[in-house]
């Protein structure tokens, strides 16, 4: 059983990770028989991590033609931005006295050199930071709510990876850096709502960027 529950798993994760890095595209079909053959296992683990990964909005079973993975259209980034500004603010509000000063200042260093980074650095850098403040929040549940929701927006990223304006490269890096200041300072209305207003900023970029 519990082999059978590690390959399920394995198969799901692959997949997975798969459509976030855009190995398997939007819109690709996705076959049982060659994902069997591809990642090494089974149908039966294939076909129950396709499942999860519906549920989760990966892929999109379409009746007597299969399953596909799910494109990025602007009703899916709209949901990714409406759950990101409903709570990402609040988890802010919520981690503020269990962020370390000593990694903001590490992220405040990496933030001040941005420009110079490889623009796969930068988007790691933008997620790590906003995952940062995720795990630092003490509540299990707030955080297994978020998780598919930043792995939707690690896609998201790489698809406007050759779409990117400098523009706005370079203010959202301006906007973590005062994000980070006014945490230091303690100033914890004023983080959350720079915070707010960033994830509200890149809302309106990637729409643009993408559609």
């Amino acid at each position: 059983m519990g082999n059978y529950v590690n390959l399920k798993e394995k198969a799901y994760d692959l997949i997975k990770n798969k459509i976030i890095n855009l190995e398997f595209s939007p819109g690709d079909y996705l076959e049982e028989k060659k994902l069997s053959e591809l990642l090494n296992v089974s149908r039966t683990p294939i076909r129950e991590a396709l499942a999860r990964l519906e549920a989760e909005l990966w892929v999109t079973n379409l009746p007597r033609k299969g399953i596909f993975v799910t494109r990025v259209d602007e009703n899916m980034l709209n949901n990714i931005f409406e759950a990101r500004k409903c709570f990402e603010p609040t988890i802010l509000e919520m981690a503020f006295n269990n962020l370390s000063k000593i990694k903001l200042n590490i992220f405040r260093e990496r933030f001040v050199v941005y420009e110079s980074l490889p623009q796969e650095e930068k988007d790691k850098l933008d997620n790590d930071f906003h995952l940062y403040i995720l795990n630092s929040v003490d509540n299990f549940f707030v955080q297994s709510m978020m998780v598919t929701t930043f792995e939707h927006v690690v896609r998201v990223r790489k698809l406007s990876f050759d779409k990117k304006l400098k523009t706005r490269i370079s203010e959202s890096n301006n906007e973590h850096i005062k994000v980070i200041d006014l945490i230091l300072d303690g100033k914890k209305e004023e983080a959350v709502e720079a915070f707010r207003k960033h994830i509200e900023k890149s809302y309106i970029y990637y729409l643009g960027l993408l559609f």
